[in-house]
């Protein structure tokens, strides 16, 4: 059996203008295309929070007229961050 953490990938897509509203429309897909992994507290609260970190920054770019990210995504075990284009 294979055994894995599934909640260490968080993406935040942020959506404040028509450009990226059609953008975040072209990111959803059917439940039945979702990974579905076991989910506990201890290996999802952290995440959940870098990602509420992720959004208020998103959203504070955005009242400060700053330019925003559209497209976010974290892998927390592996370190990595990549910051996404519109399409």
């Amino acid at each position: 059996m294979t055994q894995g953490i599934y909640a260490e990938v968080l993406r935040v897509i942020t959506a404040c203008d028509a450009k990226s509203r059609n953008h975040y429309s072209s990111t959803l897909f059917h439940t039945e295309q979702a990974h579905a992994g076991p989910c506990t507290a201890k290996t999802t609260i952290y995440c959940a929070n870098i990602a509420a970190g992720l959004m208020l920054a998103q959203f504070t770019k955005y009242l400060r007229q700053l330019p925003i990210d559209p497209d976010i995504q974290l892998e927390i075990l592996a370190s990595e961050l990549s910051v996404g284009e519109m399409g």
